[in-house]
């Protein structure tokens, strides 16, 4: 799962595809209202990750479902796929191939694992209050 924050400054995230291809169809599906949105992210294969950066609208506390697709109707960025494929250009089958199933989770919070600082769904909500003394005597 991927955790991002809802601003407007560009972000970056690492999946590890099916299929190792800078040229995906991506969209994120928002679970809550089942919508999706497509969007032309900057993709860059480093090492064994595809490295995503780009500009996401995401909601505070909404889980996206991270779809990239290997598009192979696009001409020139598979072709390769296509030279050896019985199918021709004007073939109306859509051939698509998923590439990953991720999440993507949205938050303002700082959260760090190493640190012991998980995600609180009450943070900033619930008010404690020290200014008396809590003793009681059992008779």
């Amino acid at each position: 799962m991927q955790v991002l924050k809802p601003t407007t400054d560009p972000q970056t995230f690492f999946i590890i595809p099916r299929i190792y291809n800078t040229g995906l169809t991506f969209s994120l599906r928002d679970d809550s209202t089942n919508t999706s949105i497509a969007y032309t992210p900057t993709v860059v294969q480093e090492n064994d990750y595809l490295k995503i950066t780009g500009v996401f609208t995401l909601v505070e506390g909404h889980f996206y479902d991270i779809i990239a697709h290997n598009d192979y109707n696009k001409w020139n960025t598979n072709n390769d796929y296509w030279n050896f494929s019985p199918d021709t250009w004007e073939s109306l089958t859509k051939k698509t191939f998923k590439v990953t199933l991720d999440r993507i989770f949205c938050t303002n919070q700082t959260i760090e694992q190493l640190n012991n600082q998980g995600y609180n769904v009450n943070k900033g909500v619930y008010k404690t209050d020290n200014s008396f003394n809590n003793d009681y005597i059992v008779i």
